[in-house]
């Protein structure tokens, strides 16, 4: 069978797959991917094929014209509201309401639920038993990027199709298409900075995010050269559009010199500095996970960049302020 030319490449081994299943479909299926790969570009195929009227995707027929155009009426998606924290059952009421209804095209009916792990519980039960008990031609699509976060009951009542984030070399190479003229360098940076993810590293790219690479870089030798305060620096970090991009920006620092402490012929740092960068990184995850919290940003950020420091300075054993649980709360 021919590949998709509408999918990514890291996609058609899925996707064909999902041509198998044609003809003998079950009602609900879990799509789990790492972020950053293009699922959605995948649901979407699936479901203009099943809407199209000659099965291909053909773009031309009036199925297709529906679906492409965000009017087909037997095309449910649920999702996160904005400015909500997790999904209602109220909304999810609402989508079995809709489901319950004739089709408007007598075909399928087809349900997309994003992130099913933001469902409160009252949802999750309400969903359950619609998935028990779905009514016919009824197709839910699950998508998720965090499946260890789905209760069993879910994840049981349905057929699972998984994704992988694809090889470096395979990631580089289509992210080379999608940028010509980048250098290697560059590709690399982005696909680490993005752990992997070919289209968070081609966004990031396009949004010129080595401009706020470099300027990370920049205020780190500021800082050890007493030019800047970490007040200051990370004040400049805050106005970014993502000021938590730094969390990664230190993860990936911490990586290189770590690879070359491991690696290199003539490592030029002691065991206890290494010890102290290893002690480092696991500081970086942590204090991104209070960021997430309820933390004060501002304060994590400072904290975390002075230990930074202290671990450029000093070969004593590096005391990180988010070693432990407790600490949250003196950051809070």
């Amino acid at each position: 069978m021919d590949n998709n030319p509408a999918l990514y490449p890291w996609m058609q081994t899925q996707w064909q797959q999902w041509l198998a299943l044609q003809g003998r479909l079950g009602h609900a299926y879990l799509l789990s991917a790492p972020p950053g790969i293009g699922i959605e570009a995948f649901v979407q195929q699936q479901a203009q094929t099943l809407f199209c009227q000659h099965g291909t995707a053909c773009g031309q027929c009036s199925g297709c014209h529906l679906y492409t155009t965000g009017q087909h009426p037997d095309f449910f998606p649920l999702r996160l509201l904005e400015e909500k924290k997790e999904i209602g059952v109220d909304q999810v009421r609402e989508l079995i309401y809709q489901l319950n209804e004739t089709s408007h095209q007598g075909g399928y009916k087809i349900a997309w639920v994003e992130q099913p792990e933001l469902l409160n519980a009252s949802a999750f039960n309400a969903l359950l038993k619609t998935l028990e008990e779905p009514g016919q031609q009824t197709l839910f699509i699950l998508t998720t990027h965090q499946l260890g976060r789905l209760p069993a009951t879910i994840v049981s009542r349905c057929q699972k199709l998984r994704f992988a984030m694809p090889d470096l070399a395979s990631a580089q190479a289509w992210l080379q298409q999608q940028q010509p003229q980048a250098d290697a360098a560059l590709l690399k940076r982005a696909l680490r900075l993005n752990w992997g993810a070919p289209l968070a590293a081609l966004q990031w790219i396009e949004a010129r995010g080595f401009e706020e690479d470099a300027e990370w870089k920049n205020a780190l030798k500021q800082l050890q050269n007493g030019q800047k305060t970490v007040p200051q620096v990370v004040e400049q970090w805050l106005k970014w559009p993502r000021p938590e991009a730094a969390f990664d920006y230190f993860y990936q620092w911490s990586v290189a010199v770590l690879r070359n402490a491991f690696y290199a012929e003539q490592p030029a740092c002691s065991e206890s500095q290494t010890q102290n960068w290893l002690r480092f990184q696991q500081a970086t995850l942590q204090a991104k996970e209070s960021w997430l919290g309820n933390a004060n940003k501002q304060l994590v950020l400072e904290t975390l960049c002075l230990e930074w420091l202290e671990s450029q300075q000093t070969q004593a054993p590096l005391q990180s302020g988010f070693a432990g649980k407790w600490i949250r709360g003196q950051l809070a």
